[in-house]
């Protein structure tokens, strides 16, 4: 474990080495520094770009804007990268996440510029998992900056396992909904229109055409696992970024409104969701008003809930003001 030093500070120089973000594409490396202030406090760069495939891939006034999925996602890689680099884990773990959550900081921070977004997580380990002497799992929490601007906090629970214990927990798992090893996935299904939820893309829908009531929406997940960025490197289950994006366009449906804007996201994960099984997003509006509207999302697949994820957007005001400007 590192020891730290007191003038830790972020640099946006240069990617870090690809495997300690979890990703095998250079060009999806958002972390560009790692540093400790403390044995259990440190400072990680990171830098987004002004347009991107995936996660600046919204229509109207949202596409000027960063994405909070997308700082969501630089914590996430910051997160991964912290426990190799300081907690001597090594990089062939597989990573469980129990809760994932992202709240931004309403502000000009978020408006895109002339230049790169270069960001600034301050990381702090809030409890450490251990199985005797072991250790198998971290609390983290990240207050995020931009220039020195507060952007938001993301936190996370979650925990790792070395490559026999993992084929262990899928098979298990697999053999419990009545299935055997995975092979191939399922063909994914028909998209809903790119326009319904916000996106330009139709490669970035990950839901199918939905069922909608005056509150609440039902819609097929659909996992394209050729997707260059959801599914960065070959996977046997169904990514949690994914999932959370389903609940987003889900959400945005039972709106009406694609272009809302997402202020913050709360996750539970309970269980793999497979990529050769159907299952379906279902979202429900539970609080409505000028200020901010949130919405109730359940992933689930074979009469079970994977994920239980709530999203926060703007409400009626910030829709007027976006459309204003």
């Amino acid at each position: 474990m590192a020891t730290g030093r007191p003038g830790a500070r972020a640099t946006h120089l240069r990617t870090i080495p690809r495997a300690l973000a979890h990703r095998h594409a250079v060009a999806e490396v958002f972390v560009t520094s790692l540093d400790a202030a403390t044995p259990d406090t440190f400072v990680v760069g990171a830098q987004l770009p002004r347009m991107h495939g995936h996660y600046g891939d919204h229509a109207g006034a949202l596409g000027r804007h960063h994405d909070l999925i997308a700082v969501m996602e630089a914590a996430r890689q910051a997160s991964i990268a912290v426990t190799h680099e300081f907690f001597d884990v090594p990089t062939d773990r597989a990573f469980l996440v129990r809760t994932f959550n992202g709240t931004g900081i309403d502000g000009a921070i978020w408006e895109i510029g002339s230049a790169p977004a270069d960001l600034e997580l301050r990381v702090r380990a809030l409890r450490e998992h251990h199985r005797g002497e072991r250790l198998e799992g971290l609390d983290l929490v990240l207050d995020i900056s931009c220039r020195g601007i507060p952007m938001g906090t993301v936190d996370g629970s979650f925990s790792w396992v070395n490559p026999r214990q993992w084929a262990a927990i899928r098979v298990g798992y697999r053999q419990r909904l009545g299935l055997g090893p995975f092979e191939i996935p399922a063909s994914p299904g028909v998209r809903a229109a790119a326009a319904l939820v916000g996106r330009e893309n139709p490669r970035n829908v990950v839901i199918g055409p939905p069922e909608t009531g005056p509150t609440r929406s039902r819609a097929a997940l659909v996992a394209d696992t050729t997707h260059p960025i959801l599914f960065d490197h070959q996977l046997d289950h169904v990514p949690g970024n994914l999932l959370i994006e389903a609940c987003r366009q889900t959400a945005l449906t039972t709106m009406g409104a694609p272009q809302r804007r997402l202020l913050s996201v709360t996750s539970a994960f309970e269980q793999f969701v497979e990529l050769d099984l159907p299952a379906v997003c279902v979202a429900e509006r539970t609080d409505s008003g000028v200020d901010a509207t949130v919405v109730h999302c359940e992933i689930r697949q074979a009469g079970a809930v994977a994920a239980r994820i709530d999203l926060e957007f703007a409400g009626d005001a910030a829709l007027s003001e976006d459309a204003l400007g």
